[in-house]
C-alpha cells in the first residue's frame, strides 16, 4: 500500500486542500495505534506555509511508516473525500464484494 500511496503522491498533493489535510492528520493521530504523533503533526503543519508542501511531507512520512500506515491514510481519505479517493484509484467503482477490504474508521474507533 505504501507503493500505491507513493505513486499517487503528486495527484494527492494537487487534490488536497487545507481542511482535508487537517482531517487526514487528525485521523492519523486518532488511529489506534496512532500513525502520527503530536510532534509529527505539528511538524507537518508548521514546516511549510503552502498546503501542497505540507501534503507532500505527510505522504512521505506515512509512506516511510509502511503499508499499514498507508492503508490507514487511504481509508481515512476514502471516508473524507470519496471523489478524490476514486480519482487517485484508491476506490474502484466495483461491487463491494470485489473491492479490496480496507480498515473502517468512524468516530468510535478513532478515539
Amino acid at each position: 500500500m505504501a507503493v500505491e500511496l507513493s505513486k499517487a503522491r503528486l495527484r494527492l498533493i494537487n487534490g488536497v486542500n487545507e481542511a482535508l489535510l487537517k482531517d487526514l492528520i487528525d485521523g492519523l493521530r486518532d488511529a489506534n495505534p496512532p500513525v502520527l504523533t503530536g510532534r509529527e503533526a505539528n511538524e507537518i503543519l508548521q514546516a511549510h506555509r503552502v498546503t501542497e508542501d505540507k501534503t507532500g511531507l505527510l505522504v512521505d512520512m506515512v509512506c516511510n511508516k509502511g503499508d499499514t500506515a498507508s492503508t490507514i491514510m487511504m481509508s481515512i481519505l476514502e471516508q473524507k473525500d470519496v471523489n478524490l479517493a476514486k480519482h487517485l484509484g484508491f476506490l474502484q467503482d466495483q461491487p463491494a464484494s470485489q473491492q479490496t477490504p480496507r480498515m473502517e474508521f468512524n468516530e468510535s474507533n478513532l478515539r
